[in-house]
């Protein structure tokens, strides 16, 4: 609570508040995720037949294991 207290009045005196680092991922292993996603979305058209003919659970996991994949490569 103390630091709360002490957050607000340096806050309202103008200083300026550190907040914690929120961990990013760089550009290049982004662009390699944007690529998966789009290999794997490549690969179920071709074994389903077409975009519509994917379930949605499939979808959902393909969603789950691509983020993941990105939060693991967040530093």
């Amino acid at each position: 609570m103390k630091q709360l207290f002490e957050n607000w009045r340096k806050l309202l005196e103008g200083e300026v508040l550190d907040f914690p680092h929120q961990p990013k991922i760089s550009e290049e292993d982004l662009q390699k995720v944007i690529a998966l996603e789009g290999r794997i979305g490549e690969l179920l058209r071709e074994f389903y037949g077409n975009t519509s003919e994917i379930p949605i659970d499939v979808i959902d996991i393909m969603e789950a294991l691509i983020n993941a994949t990105e939060e693991s490569l967040k530093k």
